[in-house]
């Protein structure tokens, strides 16, 4: 079968978005923009051939509803942005993004548990090691960008075997706090932590179940909640300085090499959200947004976007909401929130699995974190985030138990188990098949 054969190819697809990752940071230049343009979009070809030619039961096409709404309300948003562009600039962008804001097709390819195990299995055994090859000449902070996967098997940490637990926390500690200037690694390594911690706190207690879900909720409203008292005035989440008194500096190095200092309490989040509604309200793209071919007007980076562009705007901030509110409008946030909030929700609440459920408040975390960076872009982050939803939103995944997810994670480290558990999907389907048909 054709959607097989392109299957295997999908494993190497995610160690090449690992390299494009860091390749930025990067002392020593990998390819240029236009080499990494034809590979982008021979991944994306792949990736919708993947999905067009796998099949999808009733069941599972009603779990990825939102998905298709608000990819379909991308897919608009880049056909926008062809009439929108006025300079060469603005086609970059409209590439460059357009393609980022394609990534949610991943969420498709999660639906295969044999297809997710590959690409993991693919990562410990040929990107881990590889990566030897790759670090020496990044920055430290940079090691995170490529590391996203093993930060998604943290949340699997008690099922893993002894080795696979002890090189998992290792490289989990080592991106997320191998350089405490780089807070989005801070965020997102230590959150699977935090989790599991919470895991083994509460596993023995009755309650739960009910704990999680009130957490789930708890993540899913906040990001709004604290956006409605910072446009009041009431309260700024950003401003840590005036809540936290002390220096908390991070001496660290930059893409050049050159130390600098960064203050860890420094709100860099306010006036990009200051910016950004000023801009909306300007020029009234409230509802539709402007499209990835065009960004917000900026008055903190007007001098270095004139310098390049000699226009004071600016196509991507930090934080990905922000982005996704510029580019496609309130209808593409509410959409996205969609997509957050049914995948978080369906794992937490519709699993028979703690693993899910744990990945569902991970998930839960990730819409909480886009309000504060999580700036979109073809890379590992995007392509982890989107396996992820992925996961929490299969209800073959969802149906799993505890040891049948145990047996699945031992394949990705070994190969013994790893045949054994492609042996027990493989009589699984069988079984299902012979009912099927007896009925």
């Amino acid at each position: 079968m054709l959607e097989k054969k392109l299957s295997k190819l999908i494993p190497i697809s995610g160690l090449v978005i690992a390299f494009y990752s860091v390749q930025r940071y990067s002392s020593f230049p990998i390819g240029n923009t236009f080499i990494w343009w034809s590979i982008h979009i021979l991944i994306l070809v792949l990736f919708f051939l993947v999905v067009r030619y796998s099949t999808y039961s009733r069941e599972e096409l009603t779990a990825l509803r939102f998905v298709k709404w608000y990819l379909l309300w991308n897919v608009f948003s880049i056909v926008r942005g062809v009439f929108v562009a006025d300079i060469y600039w603005d086609y970059k962008g409209l590439l460059n993004m357009g393609m980022a804001l394609l990534m949610p097709v991943v969420a498709y390819l999660a639906f295969d548990k044999n297809r997710v195990q590959d690409i993991l299995a693919f990562f410990i055994r040929y990107a881990l090691p590889l990566s030897v090859l790759v670090f020496p000449f990044l920055p430290v902070g940079a090691w995170g960008w490529y590391l996203f996967p093993v930060g998604m098997l943290m949340l699997f940490f008690p099922a893993l075997s002894i080795r696979a637990k002890i090189m998992v926390l290792l490289i989990t500690l080592i991106a997320g706090f191998g350089d405490l200037g780089t807070r989005s690694h801070v965020l997102k390594y230590s959150m699977p932590v935090v989790l599991i911690l919470f895991f083994y706190t509460i596993r023995n207690f009755s309650l739960s179940v009910k704990v999680m879900k009130t957490a789930q909720r708890i993540m899913i409203i906040i990001p709004l909640l604290f956006f409605v008292l910072a446009f009041t005035g009431t309260f700024e989440i950003f401003k840590m300085n005036e809540y936290i008194s002390g220096e908390y500096v991070e001496k660290r190095k930059n893409t050049e090499g050159e130390e600098v200092q960064e203050d860890l309490k420094a709100d860099t989040r306010t006036f990009l959200y200051v910016e950004v509604l000023q801009s909306a309200e300007k020029y009234n793209y409230w509802l539709i947004g402007r499209s990835p071919a065009r960004g917000n007007e900026t008055f903190h980076f007007a001098d270095f976007e004139e310098e390049i562009t000699g226009r004071p705007e600016r196509l991507r901030n930090e934080v990905g909401i922000l982005n996704t509110f510029t580019w496609t409008g309130i209808i593409g946030v509410f959409l996205f929130f969609l997509v957050f909030y049914q995948a978080s929700f369906l794992a937490v609440c519709r699993s028979n699995n703690i693993y899910i459920k744990l990945v569902g408040l991970f998930v839960a975390f990730r819409w909480v974190n886009a309000w504060i960076e999580d700036s979109q872009a073809f890379d590992m982050n995007s392509f982890v985030i989107w396996l992820m939803v992925g996961i929490c939103l299969s209800p073959s995944f969802r149906a799993m138990k505890d040891a049948e997810i145990k047996l699945w994670l031992w394949g990705i480290f070994e190969r013994k188990y790893y045949q054994k558990y492609k042996y027990y999907t493989q009589r699984e389907f069988r079984s299902s098949s012979r009912k099927l048909e007896l009925n």
